[in-house]
């Protein structure tokens, strides 16, 4: 009875100094990045975005921009990031970063020296690169990571897949840390971005892709366990031969996530490219929010194209702050798009519905070629219904290559002719958005067998409000 006293008498006094020093007892218990229970019965898109908003909520965004000069520095100045704040790392270069800067606008530019180190190479990089992920976390490698999120409640939402020798490898890194994700390799040659694999290579890609997320060890089967999304980071084909008609090609996007009998368990997005503009990429997909929309419809609003009407896809997002300018018909035309395109655009959001091959789309009364495709001085986020535009996306002679090459961080279009039924109407995308589904998964068919529609981008990456930012001094480098 005396021991049953004392300990009362000690957990009435811990209570008391932590109720002095304003925490509560339930927090001693709490595992803040845990899902809370009632977030358990939603639909596995909307938990993956509650997941990541609730990194957006622990984790400050500190309103500062780290430039650095290369890889090594890049890696040494991530291993910063840690879980009181983590800020946008790039870089510099004179065309992404002006884009970046402008729409961040931070307090305080930090611009690095190089450290002036070679980077080691194969297993020594690896390593390297998971302990700089890993940093963010207050962790010093893959190990004693898995063991920090066991601590804070933290299931990974998808995994992270590179190659320690392609260029955007060190995006792959950034996505790992800011997303709390496991990061891990897979080298090989599984094509170029324009290409189309046949079958035996479509093959090989799908389960060199699943053994890497098996490698993990996180559940990953069913939709709604651990691992719901793939982030690939490196080059590989956008498309694939079609195994029932070897004159189609498919999404290697939509392909990838899939059981033999082409049920899903994950949703895919893609980074590739060089350096600068993968980094530029993930960082865009981090760290900004969304303020602003266009919304341009060119289609009828009989039959069916009808259902993909875009006025209710305006309020909706007029409901979650964003400042919408809707053109639709009869004002939507080709004489109105070139004297939009003649200046420079600031929409973070981009949603157009248009018709037209890989180097052409209509815009109302008449085609458009690639090269009216406007400037960005802000990153976009861009969906386009529109049959080809993804086909080659690596070609800036392309309707997806320019909107990739003018500074789109995220987009979703078909790689083939893809029939209307194969998007999402606007107003159910933007439905999802406002539940909270990330952008890559909204725009998605869920249910359909393996299709024709290309997710670029990070999958992770939600239209949300704007976040509030500490300053430079509360955490400094």
């Amino acid at each position: 009875m005396k021991k049953q006293l004392k300990l009362q008498l000690l957990t009435i006094a811990l209570i008391s100094i932590l109720a002095t020093i304003g925490v509560g007892c339930d927090r001693i218990l709490e595992k803040p990045f845990q899902l809370p229970a009632s977030a358990k019965q939603e639909p596995w898109p909307v938990k993956i975005g509650l997941r990541t908003a609730i990194l957006r909520d622990n984790i400050p965004t500190v309103n500062r921009i780290v430039l650095v000069p290369d890889e090594a520095t890049f890696l040494a100045a991530i291993q910063k990031w840690n879980l009181k704040g983590n800020w946008p790392i790039l870089i510099e270069d004179k065309k992404y970063v002006p884009m970046f800067l402008q729409r961040f606008k931070p307090e305080e530019i930090v611009r690095l020296p190089s450290i002036k180190q070679q980077l080691p190479k194969n297993q020594k990089l690896q390593q390297l690169m998971l302990k700089s992920a890993a940093a963010a976390w207050n962790a010093t490698d893959a190990q004693t990571l898995k063991a920090k999120w066991q601590e804070l409640g933290w299931e990974p939402p998808g995994v992270v897949i590179t190659s320690e020798n392609d260029p955007a490898r060190i995006a792959a890194v950034a996505l790992a840390a800011a997303r709390g994700q496991p990061l891990v390799f897979l080298e090989g040659n599984f094509g170029k971005p324009n290409d189309n694999l046949n079958e035996a290579q479509w093959k090989n890609l799908q389960t060199a892709v699943t053994k890497a997320v098996e490698s993990t060890g996180y559940f990953y089967s069913q939709l709604g366990d651990e691992i719901d999304t793939i982030t690939i980071v490196r080059q590989l084909a956008v498309k694939y031969q079609s195994p029932q008609n070897k004159d189609e090609q498919l999404a290697v996007t939509d392909g990838l996530g899939r059981h033999p009998n082409g049920e899903r368990w994950a949703a895919a997005g893609w980074i590739y490219g060089s350096q600068v503009r993968s980094i530029y990429q993930a960082m865009c997909a981090i760290f900004l929010d969304s303020e602003t929309a266009m919304l341009y419809d060119s289609y009828p609003k009989e039959g069916n194209w009808g259902k993909y009407e875009m006025e209710s896809a305006a309020s909706g997002l007029k409901a979650i702050g964003l400042n919408v300018e809707l053109v639709q018909q009869p004002d939507s035309s080709l004489q109105t798009w070139r004297s939009l395109a003649s200046k420079p655009w600031r929409f973070d959001l981009i949603l157009m519905n248009s018709k037209g091959y890989p180097k052409s789309f209509q815009v109302g009364d008449g085609d458009a070629p690639v090269d009216d495709i406007p400037k960005l001085q802000f990153p976009a986020a861009i969906h386009m219904i529109h049959s080809w535009s993804a086909s080659d996306p690596d070609d800036a002679s392309t309707v997806a290559g320019r909107w990739l090459q003018n500074g789109a961080y995220a987009y979703i279009g078909s790689v083939n002719e893809p029939l209307l039924s194969a998007f999402i109407p606007p107003k159910i995308m933007v439905d999802r958005l406002k539940r909270g589904s990330p952008f890559l998964i909204a725009a998605r068919q869920l249910e359909s067998p393996p299709w024709k529609v290309a997710t670029i981008g990070d999958p992770l990456m939600s239209i949300a409000k704007p976040r509030p930012r500490i300053g430079p001094a509360q955490q400094p480098i």
